[in-house]
């Protein structure tokens, strides 16, 4: 983990600290990180979904090749 020197908007901090449940500031800033990143990853599950990732295993043959 690296330590670093920011600069942080104390209101913006006390919205995501309530928002968050959080009570420190490492906390805070780690959980809305995370959240960050959460968001992202479903966001392309998402897309990955919308675009037929699921297609593929339509295929009777192709689904059971999976269980294989």
């Amino acid at each position: 983990m690296t330590k670093r020197l920011i600069e942080l908007d104390d209101d913006l901090l006390a919205a995501a600290r309530r928002e968050l449940h959080t009570t420190g500031v490492s906390d805070t800033v780690r959980a809305a990180l995370k959240q960050a990143a959460d968001a992202a990853a479903r966001a392309r599950q998402v897309d990955w979904l919308r675009e037929g990732g699921l297609e593929p295993l339509a295929d009777r043959e192709t689904r059971a090749a999976v269980w294989r």
